[in-house]
């Protein structure tokens, strides 16, 4: 399967890293920063969007949605009427494609992996126009799965609240992260084994979590004793409204999505 990217920034580069393993797909990458007939982590790669257009079963857009329009009207001609297009650019409906490809009318499927791609950990929702044909549904569903969880879901309208918990989430770990490791090298511990058990304890509690299949709140209850020094901890997080702030910072990304979506 021939897999072109237009754009190449951190996000196609985690889904191409995560797709490289795979002898079945063939990668191809363009953008205006890549060198021209260039073979790299085996991705060929091109300045010229237009390059790797013509014989190319899937196309994913991996362009800033600010860029997407005029991304559109450069290729717009050149795309064959086979070719299942991936638009990984959050805030843009399938509306606004088949508004922007009147004439050519493509198969589309929005999706909003994560950079966690890159190790075959993304969490991936995907939703389909009405041309995307049952075999294409299962490349992108094939694709999709081969960098981590993938579902398709039926409302586009939940598409900007899987933006705001899986697509902008990673970002969020990692600065709660931070926040923990900062913290304990304040607390006296070197900076290096600092990281190294912040990031065993996620690892952690996430591999357990997946594990026991029980409800968060009951593996929290679990760990914490009354009077304890987790307890002592949590009454910090709940006095402060831990989930109130996250429920806002939430509904800000939801927010901007939606804002992306109607401008």
């Amino acid at each position: 399967m021939k897999i072109t990217f237009i754009g190449f920034g951190n996000m196609a580069k985690a889904i191409a890293a995560g797709l490289a393993g795979n002898s079945r797909y063939e990668l191809r990458a363009s953008a205006p920063s890549l060198p021209q007939n260039t073979s790299t982590a085996k991705i060929k790669t091109d300045p010229s969007n237009l390059a790797f257009l013509s014989d190319a079963d899937v196309l994913i857009l991996a362009v800033k949605p600010a860029l997407m329009k005029t991304v559109l009207t450069e290729i717009n001609e050149h795309l064959s009427s086979s070719c299942l297009i991936l638009s990984i650019a959050a805030g843009l409906s399938l509306a606004w494609f088949d508004k922007q490809c009147k004439t050519t009318k493509p198969a589309i499927v929005r999706a909003m992996p994560n950079v966690a791609a890159a190790v075959a950990k993304s969490a991936t929702p995907m939703i389909a126009n009405a041309r995307v044909t049952p075999l294409q549904k299962k490349w992108a569903e094939e694709l999709f799965r081969q960098i981590g969880l993938a579902a398709w879901v039926d409302d586009e309208q939940q598409m900007n609240a899987f933006t705001a918990l899986s697509g902008s989430g990673p970002a969020y770990i990692f600065l709660f992260m931070e926040s923990m490791m900062q913290t304990a090298v304040r607390l006296g511990l070197p900076a290096e084994t600092a990281q190294s058990f912040t990031l065993q304890t996620f690892a952690g509690a996430v591999s357990l979590s997946l594990a026991k299949k029980q409800p968060l709140a009951e593996l929290r209850e679990q760990v914490t004793s009354p009077n304890g020094t987790t307890a002592a901890a949590l009454d910090i997080f709940m006095q402060q409204n831990l989930n109130t702030l996250v429920e806002t910072a939430m509904q800000a990304a939801f927010k901007r999505a939606n804002e992306l979506e109607q401008s």
